[in-house]
C-alpha cells in the first residue's frame, strides 16, 4: 500500500465537527459518569468532614427510646408548669432569665435548673447552662456568642424527683465583627 494512501485513509477516518455534532449522544454516558462520580465525592466529603451539619446529638438513641419521650409529654401535661422566658443582649454577653409557676401562677422553686441553647445556623455551637437562682421562682444566668439568628432553649426543671422539660425559641440580634462585650 502506498504511504500517500494510508495518509489519506487517515484524513477521512479522523472525526470532524460534523460528524461529532451528529454523533452527540455518544457522550452522555460520559457525562452521566462524571456527574455520578460528582456526586458521590460530594456526598462522602460530606459525611466526613468536620463541618457542622446540623444533626441532633445521640438522635438514633433518642428515636430508639421514644417511649421515655412520650413519657416526659405526660409528666409535663400532670405537672402543667409555664415558664415565662427573658433573653437579653449586651453585645456578645446573652442573659437568660426565666420565671416558672404552676397552673395558678404560684412561683416554683426549683432544684435545679438547667438551659441547653442551640443556634440554628450552627447547631455544633450549642451549650448548656445552669441557671442560678435569682429570687423566688426566678432563675437567670449569662453565656457568650456572637452567632446571631433563631435560638431554641431547651430548659429542663427538677424539683422533688419532678422533671418539668419545655422548648422555645428567639431571635437574637448578631454581633458585628470586631464588637466585643459593651
Amino acid at each position: 500500500m502506498n504511504p500517500r494512501d494510508m495518509e489519506h485513509d487517515d484524513a477521512a477516518q479522523a472525526p470532524t465537527g460534523r460528524s461529532l455534532a451528529a454523533n452527540r449522544w455518544m457522550f452522555v454516558p460520559v457525562a452521566l459518569l462524571g456527574l455520578t462520580v460528582t456526586v458521590a465525592t460530594v456526598t462522602v466529603t460530606s459525611a466526613v468532614v468536620g463541618h457542622p451539619l446540623g444533626a441532633e446529638p445521640r438522635y438514633d438513641s433518642k428515636a430508639a427510646d421514644f417511649g421515655a419521650e412520650l413519657e416526659q409529654r405526660a409528666e409535663n401535661e400532670r405537672l402543667r408548669w409555664v415558664v415565662t422566658p427573658e433573653i437579653g443582649s449586651h453585645g456578645s454577653q446573652r442573659t437568660l432569665a426565666v420565671r416558672i409557676e404552676d397552673k395558678h401562677a404560684a412561683r416554683i422553686d426549683a432544684d435545679r435548673v438547667r438551659v441547653e441553647c442551640i443556634p440554628v445556623v450552627n447547631a455544633e455551637a450549642r451549650l448548656a447552662i445552669d441557671l442560678r437562682r435569682s429570687g423566688p421562682g426566678e432563675f437567670e444566668a449569662t453565656f457568650d456568642s456572637a452567632i446571631g439568628g433563631q435560638w431554641e432553649f431547651r430548659i429542663a426543671v427538677e424539683r422533688g424527683g419532678h422533671c418539668y422539660t419545655d422548648a422555645f425559641r428567639r431571635f437574637l440580634a448578631p454581633v458585628a465583627k470586631g464588637a466585643s462585650r459593651e
